[in-house]
């Protein structure tokens, strides 16, 4: 009897599943000094907390035991174990570290990151834009995923001065959205389809 294949979209909606109950701590920014230790950026309110709840994990699961050294203005020293030189440190860059929303105190009116994952996004007019389906930060400021009506995806930057409203109980974002975000780029013109600020993700996607 031939074993029964793979169900890819049973894995699919676990691993959504899985993501929808994370929270985005910190994200690793570069290595620091030559003996392993890293710069992470926490979205902490007190930067001291991303190591206050256990080992945080990334994207696939893999834990990382994290000890704060020092901090220097908005990023944090640290030392994880298991990298012991540069090399290791440079490699984990840009590794975005998260928690099971499950181990964070509970607290009346709080609001994760996670809980807008399917929100609707509209714009300051109250134009329906798309759906928001993750939210990042890779250093350079947080951005949010939206997945448009055509089925494109493109981040869009959610700093504070582009929030307009977040209302958790008819689950949509509001926000100023400048339109030459939501374009699609040209295929002719690399420049801009690789640029940050509304980027297209959608050839990324499984």
């Amino acid at each position: 009897m031939s074993k029964p294949g793979r169900d890819h979209n049973h894995e699919d909606n676990h691993d959504a599943d899985t993501m929808s109950r994370r929270i985005l701590l910190a994200v690793i920014t570069g290595a620091h000094g030559i003996r392993g230790a890293v710069k992470i950026k926490p979205f902490t309110e007190r930067p001291e907390n991303i190591s206050a709840y256990g080992a945080l994990s990334d994207k696939t699961g893999k834990a990382y035991e994290i000890r704060i050294e020092r901090q220097a203005k908005d990023l944090l020293i640290c030392r994880i174990k298991g990298i012991n030189d540069r090399n290791a440190a440079e490699a984990a860059a840009k590794t975005q570290l998260y928690i099971d929303r499950s181990r964070l105190p509970e607290q009346p009116d709080a609001m994760y990151q996670t809980d807008m994952i399917g929100a609707d996004i509209k714009d300051a007019d109250g134009n329906l834009i798309g759906t928001a389906t993750g939210f990042f930060d890779f250093g350079a400021g947080e951005m949010i995923e939206a997945a448009l009506s055509g089925g494109r995806r493109v981040m869009l930057p959610f700093a504070d001065n582009h929030k307009i409203m977040l209302d958790t109980d008819n689950r949509f974002i509001q926000m100023h959205i400048d339109p030459v975000w939501l374009e699609q780029p040209k295929k002719s013109d690399p420049e801009k389809s690789g640029h940050d600020t509304g980027h297209d993700t959608s050839s990324g996607q499984d």
